[in-house]
């Protein structure tokens, strides 16, 4: 059985992991269709990595940042 999915862009990698982690489910890309996740998707692929990031960019929306230097080697 085929089943085509439309899924807004921010469940996307959700989605995506969701059905990777189903042992029957085959993923299929689409012609045309871009078949890898860029960063920002695979950074929002996991709970962990998705909040992580959204708390950081709240930070810098607030204005919560701090520069850091990195040390010389």
């Amino acid at each position: 059985m085929k089943y085509t999915l439309e899924i807004p862009d921010q469940d996307a990698a959700f989605v995506l992991e969701l059905l990777r982690r189903v042992a029957s489910v085959k993923l299929t890309p689409m012609p045309g269709k871009k078949a890898a996740l860029d960063t920002t998707e695979y950074l929002m692929s996991t709970r962990t990595n998705r909040e992580r990031l959204l708390a950081a960019m709240e930070e810098v929306e607030r204005g919560e940042t701090a520069v850091r230097e990195w040390p010389q080697q």
